[in-house]
């Protein structure tokens, strides 16, 4: 065992967040969270290149394991608004970033800081392939985006029941304007929380949509457990949720989450990200910091967290005023 992942069980072990792991943030403050070399040193297996490009070139999914077949694919996806391809991804790097948020997390911080480091990114470059398969080439990032870390030993859970997108995701059910997509860091489990859903050819027997939890015949529920290296994605309009981890679970449920569109449709966001250029530094950090507000509905934060990423996003912006 390396002295990072020694330091980050050790860390972890002594840890409990205050409310859903958003914790508090009393060493890093929104001043030095500006300087990079912080987050360098935090996690020194990862990087930040803080250039217009990720500055590596990365293996795509479907150039060896981890192919997929498209037909069968589009039609499961088309049939009940989702899909889940194991073994798309390469776990031995994503156990790099697995490392990274029970880091962020020892130290109190958000597991969404792991999308300071490029190799986060990296993930949604590799499956470009089957983003290009759903969105055609012209591929947008949303600003939209996550990280989980829910641990069991404080009662943690994913987001509850709802839908990423509220407007129209697609065009008929042949033609799709954006897609989620989640990623597993650590082994996904009925028992630490995995991702659940209801299928759309399932909430299509309802006389309307649903709207609420308890409107969700039991019985349609259908529980997704996956391992590191799967890939799960599904249309915005699906109704999915995180359960709850039981205290019995074995390890804590660690997974990313980001949005696409295609850019061919009008811009769902404001700001729209390119899949080959991620953001520098500085504008990654005020992105992540802005999401904490975005999201404080779906994820609960107490006031110092919410304070903290709102005096980041003015130091990021006081410092590109001045250069």
């Amino acid at each position: 065992m390396d002295q990072v992942s020694a330091l980050a069980i050790a860390e972890r072990a002594a840890y409990r967040p205050a409310i859903l792991n958003t914790g508090h943030f009393p060493m890093i403050t929104a001043q030095n969270a500006t300087d990079i070399q912080v987050w360098q040193k935090l996690n020194p297996q990862l990087s930040i290149s803080n250039g217009v490009s990720p500055g590596t070139d990365v293996a795509e999914m479907g150039a060896g394991k981890g192919g997929f077949d498209g037909g069968a694919l589009s039609e499961r996806f088309w049939d009940e608004g989702y899909f889940l391809i194991h073994d798309a991804l390469p776990a031995d790097e994503l156990e790099k970033l697995r490392r990274g948020i029970e880091v962020l997390v020892a130290n109190g911080l958000s597991p969404a800081l792991i999308y300071l480091y490029d190799e986060a990114w990296d993930v949604f470059r590799r499956l470009r392939p089957l983003l290009t398969h759903f969105l055609g080439d012209r591929i947008a990032l949303l600003p939209h985006f996550w990280a989980w870390h829910v641990d069991p030993d404080a009662d943690g859970s994913g987001w509850p029941p709802h839908r990423d997108y509220q407007g129209e995701s697609t065009i008929g059910d042949e033609m799709l304007i954006s897609l989620s997509l989640w990623v597993p860091l650590s082994n996904a489990t009925p028992e630490n929380g995995c991702m659940h859903v209801l299928p759309r050819n399932f909430e299509k027997g309802y006389p309307v949509p649903i709207s609420e939890p308890g409107e969700v015949r039991l019985q349609d529920i259908r529980a997704l457990p996956a391992k590191p290296g799967a890939v799960m994605g599904w249309r915005q309009d699906l109704y999915h949720w995180g359960g709850r981890a039981s205290p019995y679970a074995s390890e804590a449920r660690i997974s990313l989450s980001l949005e696409f569109q295609n850019a061919a449709f009008d811009p769902l966001a404001d700001q729209l990200l390119g899949l080959d250029h991620p953001p520098v530094f500085l504008e990654r950090l005020a992105l992540i910091a802005k999401q904490f507000e975005k999201y404080r509905h779906m994820q609960s934060m107490d006031a110092e967290t919410l304070k903290w990423a709102n005096d980041v996003v003015d130091a990021c912006a006081t410092i590109n005023h001045m250069q």
